[in-house]
């Protein structure tokens, strides 16, 4: 986080009119995500255990890709000191880790037999890094400088199932 942190300080300080853009918990059909990994995992376990009390916005690349093009527009095309600084862009409703596996196995229509998803706490599921519990970002800012609002994950979820089906 201090290293991340830096280099937006960095940006931000340059000489440059600049926009960082924060999110979280990105998702697509190519690369390692979640969603592929709950793809490969639900294709071969009948029981997960998944974190319930970790609260995010799951967010498509692809959609994080179109916000960066959007704000590239604007900041280029309409000069605002409003435009500058930092943006937090994620997608809607607030899901849990546990909530938005079952909504992969849900959308995964070729997998027969689909695993159960065991609800655990942060504290069952140890990792290197201390994840907050709660990642939910306010993005108001970003809906009044550039008129971006949320979308809804599962419908982006819907399309990264489908190009996986078909790959």
């Amino acid at each position: 986080g201090r290293s991340k942190l830096a280099g937006e300080r960095l940006v931000l300080d340059g000489e440059a009119r600049a926009a960082v853009l924060r999110t979280s918990w990105v998702f697509s059909a190519t690369g390692a995500n979640f969603v592929k990994t709950m793809l490969r995992l639900g294709a071969e376990r009948t029981n997960l255990s998944i974190v319930a009390d970790q609260i995010g916005g799951p967010t498509s690349a692809a959609d994080i890709a179109a916000t960066l093009m959007t704000i590239a527009d604007a900041m280029m095309t309409q000069p605002a000191s409003e435009q500058t600084g930092v943006f937090h862009y994620s997608s809607r409703p607030a899901a849990s880790w546990a909530d938005f596996a079952n909504a992969i196995f849900d959308a995964a229509d070729w997998i027969a037999d689909k695993p159960t998803v065991r609800p655990i706490a942060s504290a069952d599921y140890k990792t290197a890094a201390a994840r907050p519990l709660n990642s939910v970002l306010d993005c108001g800012k970003i809906a009044d400088v550039f008129g971006i609002e949320q979308p809804d994950w599962r419908l982006a979820l819907a399309g990264v199932i489908a190009q996986h089906d078909r790959e």
